[in-house]
This record gives structure tokens, sequence and C-alpha cells, in this order.
């Protein structure tokens, strides 16, 4: 069974504690746009669909969230494999990043409910353009594991020639694995309504 050590709960809930006090107010505002609309859940994560935008939070660490309201989010049901394929399609792509082509690309993809305290079960990918680098570098965690559906997955862009890739230059793409004999995929434009991104915190400060 995919349970959490002690150790690894104690560090999660200081991290809760940290985030709710730094972020609840607007996680609850955009759950409150967003309304209650239908919930889909595995091991890993918990996303909520509605008319009015979508939200997905990590069952240990719900402030670890990203979502958005308006009419540009968008979400389809699909087989694992197409899940899958977007998401070595994204992470082929990462050769492809240079700072004269790109300004983010990142990715979060978890195997397991350990992924976000064992690299064994995660692999993270981010390259991020800083004014103040003059050769940024990317940063990488764990193993990218071909041919292996993940629990959740997050691609997030800003990339000139993403839409090539994943048909949209700028935004977010998450998937949820098991839902059903589905996988569930949400693409978030970044000209979205309202946009709220918590992902901006280190989440490869929670992973040993």
């Amino acid at each position: 069974m995919d349970e959490l050590d002690p150790l690894h709960k104690v560090e999660l809930a200081m991290l809760r504690a940290e985030y709710q006090k730094r972020y609840q107010a607007m996680i609850a505002y955009l759950k409150d746009r967003i309304g209650e609309g239908t919930e889909y859940r595995n091991a890993v994560a918990r996303v909520v669909i509605s008319s009015h935008g979508a939200y997905y939070e990590l069952n240990d660490l719900p402030e670890q969230f990203l979502g958005a309201a308006g009419e540009r989010v968008t979400h389809h049901f699909v087989a694992p494999a197409e899940a899958l394929a977007l998401l070595e399609r994204a992470e082929a792509a990462t050769a492809r990043v240079n700072k004269h082509n790109t300004r983010l690309f990142s990715l979060l993809v978890l195997y397991s409910r350990r992924g976000l305290v064992d690299r064994k079960s995660c692999y993270i990918y981010e390259y991020r353009v800083d004014e103040e680098v003059i050769r940024p570098e990317p940063v990488t965690l764990g193993t990218f594991r071909p041919g292996v559906v993940p629990l959740f997955y997050q691609i997030k862009i800003d990339a000139e020639f993403a839409s090539e890739v994943l048909k949209m230059t700028r935004g977010v793409i998450f998937s949820i694995a098991n839902v059903g004999d589905r996988s569930l995929i949400v693409r978030i434009p970044s000209e979205g309504e309202q946009v709220i991104d918590l992902n901006e915190i280190p989440t490869t400060g929670t992973i040993h």
C-alpha cells in the first residue's frame, strides 16, 4: 500500500501549515468562483470541474493548488495512452528549450502518493529564465518513466515553440489518471479570466 512514513507526514503537515497561513484566502476565493462542480479523485490528487472553471489540489498537500475561472478553461477525457503520449511529447520537447525561445517550461509528474517526498516516485523538470542569470540551466529531480502513466502530471509552459507540441503557447495543462478507465486532461490558457497558481512555491523543497 502506498503509505507515507511518520517523518514524511510531519514534513507535509509543517508545509501545509505554512501554506494555509499564506494562501488560504486565495484558494477559498477561487473555489467559491468555480463552485462545487464535479469532483474526480485518485490516490494523489483531487480535481473539480464546473461550468465556471477548474482547479486541482494534491490530497496530501491541498495547498499545492492551481486553478482558473473563465470560459477558456477546457477539459476532456481520453484513454490513458493518449494522456501519456501528451506527457511524453512534452518531456521530449525539453530538448528544444533555450533562453531564446522559452521563458518557462516545467513538468511535475507524480507516479505515486509518495511522489511529494520521494524522488523515486516523481519526475520534476523546470526551466525558468531569470534576467539575473546569464545562462539559465534546468533543474531536474527524479526520473522520467517512459511508457508509465503517472497518477498526476502538470505541464506549465511559456514558450514560442510549445504550440507545435502542446497546442498552447502559454498556460497550464494537468491530468489525473484512473478516472474510471480514462484520464482527465484540463487546459488552462494564461489568458483565463482568473488564474491562481500556488505552484510558484518550489515543489522541489518538499522532495528529498
